[in-house]
């Protein structure tokens, strides 16, 4: 039977909370196949470790889970992971294998494809499976035009990763109309080579504001023209303390205030972060269409008529320079409040 495999991803928190988006993206184009499809979930972790909720997975028609279970596979590593899915797939050959492009995605799904000559669609918008073709849309020039392929997959099982936000279905909050009657549980123990200790693992610890990349903050603060140059302290100051990359608009960046890699908009990043907060930005069209896609949107602007209102989902009246040192008070005093 055909198998379509959802590889999922997990964290100390469980599973990626965009688990769901991925696997619904996959049952919508497994119900579009006039064959029948078994839609699968693929996890890889150590059998030491505690699994995360998986109720999720028959609530939504997931059939089958496979665990791929090995001391190494407890932390993600490159090569292991690698090794265990090149493993995997040679022995259960899929037809399609979708991940979603975080970082970890992009790290290990290049590499698989490559060391087993996988036709692979990275960074898509969407997918499908059509007469042992891989179509896939995509993005290109910062979101201002899509691009669709086409790519022969000669037999092979096809590899594709999905942009993470795309559906906009977390993990948890969506159930299928038709859950699986007949879920089942496989646990696999992969071959690993044996591998020189080159990699140890010591410890995450999150990047500055300065240093986090944009395109994967999942907060991002951003100032304009309106905080001036001595405003950019209080914003980084502020995203230090929320956990925020920092953002900045092509007057800011062109004014010298903050370095070009942070501009957003047309001509900067296009970005899709979970919560947004414009300081001094009045809402122009050039700087909107980079953050419009933004999950929660906090406008901080002096001005009642700034078109960023109209945009946001909470709107501050007032100088950012004077709210957000305010907001970090109140962030410590929660912080260090004792439990009742």
């Amino acid at each position: 039977m055909t198998e379509y495999w959802a590889i999922l991803e997990r964290n100390a928190a469980g599973l990626h909370e965009q688990s769901g988006e991925l696997i619904s993206e996959l049952l919508e184009v497994a119900r579009r196949k006039a064959e029948s499809v078994t839609v699968c979930a693929v996890l890889l972790t150590d059998q030491q470790i505690e699994l995360p909720d998986l109720k999720l997975l028959p609530q939504m028609g997931i059939q089958r889970l496979y665990l791929l279970l090995h001391p190494r596979l407890a932390d993600y590593a490159t090569g292991d992971y690698v090794a265990a899915l090149a493993w995997f797939v040679q022995q259960h050959a899929p037809a399609l294998m979708v991940a979603h492009a975080t970082p970890n995605g992009r790290d290990w799904t290049p590499r698989l494809a490559a060391q087993l000559c996988l036709p692979f669609a990275p960074n898509c918008l969407g997918f499908d499976l059509h007469d042992n073709t891989l179509l896939a849309l995509r993005s290109i020039y910062e979101g201002r035009a899509y691009a669709q392929t086409s790519t022969s997959c000669h037999a092979r099982p096809a590899l594709v990763t999905l942009l993470p936000g795309i559906r906009g279905v977390v993990a948890g909050q969506h159930s299928s109309p038709t859950p699986s009657t007949s879920f089942e549980t496989m646990v696999l123990y992969p071959e690993l080579p044996a591998r020189a200790e080159r990699i140890r693992r010591i410890a995450i610890q999150a990047p500055s504001p300065e240093e986090m990349a944009l395109d994967a903050a999942e907060r991002i603060v951003a100032g304009g023209r309106g905080v001036g140059q001595e405003g950019f302290s209080a914003i980084t100051q502020f995203a230090h303390r929320l956990g925020a990359a920092v953002g900045a608009t092509r007057v800011a960046t062109d004014l010298g205030w903050v370095e070009h890699s942070r501009q957003i908009g047309s001509t900067g990043k296009t970005v899709r972060p979970k919560l947004y907060i414009a300081c001094g930005i009045s809402g122009a069209v050039q700087h909107t269409s980079g953050m419009s896609e933004s999950q929660t949107i906090i406008a901080i602007n002096p001005d009642r008529s700034a078109p960023i209102f109209a945009l946001a989902d909470l709107g501050l009246l007032g100088d950012a320079n004077q709210i957000l040192p305010l907001a970090a008070q109140l962030l410590q005093s929660e912080q260090h409040e004792p439990a009742t």
